[in-house]
């Protein structure tokens, strides 16, 4: 199979072709990454009809932990699927102290509590719940602590399946009758869904997704009974069936988008890997981009009502004008759209 063929299929498999419900975005894709959540809208809104993105879509979302235990827009219902028994990532901690040995295990204890007491009249936000604990004599110092930005006692409460995440307003609710999956089960059908939503993949783009062992994803890819195709020399895994489309001339993709994350960053076919920090900062972060004929040709960021592009390459006028037309179109806000050096 040739590459261009190869991008045809993966990106109809990943609705940029035609698109996908929210429900299919996340039944097939693992749901769409939003350690940052303006990506996430936008990596929603790359594959739903416009109709569907001015609807509220939302309702039905978590934002929580996920695959390499990092934020996930996800369906509440498959909460179980994706904090599952046994699993590496967010382990419940609310019988230790803080990290940083602020909080005692007592103490943190008795503020979970609270915070499950306070849930039962309703969905809070943070700050709210924030307020809860300083009346009931939390201080500034230990607040900081019990309410770290990179999970805190929330993340602790979520871990053990008591409370969840709204996506949409970012409310916190109890959650009620959790029963996680089964470890192998749950990581069979996580696996199942990489392969069949992204592929074909190498085996070096699964290690790449998942962070983990070549044993154990080989071990998941046996149990799965995978099919195979030749991709210009490269052996690629998937499941389902493959189905090219037409590819868009023009795609706005959004930062730590799956097109970024499901494949290893020095091999992906996407972008030529003399970019590879154009795109994939030192710092963790990984930049929208823009793609042009099957070919990431920029990278893009949006304020207020401005959309600002950094060419990976030069481009012609006529790749200019379609950028500008694209990006107007694709943001409603947007009344201009900027080139950067």
């Amino acid at each position: 199979m040739e590459i261009i063929n190869w991008k045809a299929i993966v990106l109809k498999k990943m609705g940029f072709i035609e698109p996908m419900t929210v429900h299919q975005i996340c039944r097939q894709h693992n749901g769409v990454q939003a350690q940052v959540r303006s990506y996430a809208d936008v990596g929603f809104l790359t594959r739903m009809r416009t109709e569907d993105f001015s609807r509220p879509w939302s309702l039905d979302l978590v934002r929580q932990w996920s695959v390499r235990g990092t934020l996930h827009a996800y369906l509440k219902e498959e909460i179980p699927l994706y904090l599952y028994e046994g699993r590496n990532y967010l382990k419940p901690n609310l019988s230790l102290p803080s990290h940083d040995g602020k909080i005692s295990a007592k103490e943190k204890g008795y503020y979970g509590d609270l915070i499950l007491e306070t849930l039962e009249s309703g969905h809070k936000s943070r700050d709210e719940l924030k307020e809860i604990c300083r009346k009931e004599g939390l201080s500034k110092e230990k607040e900081a602590s019990l309410f770290d930005s990179w999970g805190g006692i929330i993340a602790s409460l979520i871990s053990e399946g008591k409370i969840y995440q709204e996506y949409g307003r970012q409310y916190f609710g109890l959650l009620e009758s959790y029963e996680p999956w089964d470890k192998e089960k749950a990581e069979l059908e996580i696996a199942r869904r990489y392969f069949s939503g992204f592929g074909p993949v190498s085996l070096a783009d699964a290690r790449y997704y998942f962070k983990e062992n070549k044993g154990l994803i080989e071990n998941w890819m046996k149990k799965l009974d995978l099919k195979t195709v030749e991709v210009e020399g490269t052996i690629r895994y998937y499941a389902g069936e493959l189905e090219e489309g037409d590819i868009p001339q023009i795609i706005f993709i959004a930062g730590f988008d799956a097109l970024l994350l499901a494949f290893e960053k020095r091999e992906n076919p996407f972008f030529d890997p003399k970019y590879i920090r154009d795109i994939y900062t030192l710092t963790g972060i990984v930049k929208p981009v823009i793609m042009l004929n099957s070919e990431l040709a920029a990278t893009w960021r949006k304020e207020k009502n401005k959309v600002y592009v950094r060419p990976l390459k030069k481009l012609r006028k006529k790749e200019i004008s379609l950028i500008e037309c694209e990006g107007i179109k694709k943001f409603q806000e947007i009344s201009e759209v900027l080139f950067e050096e």
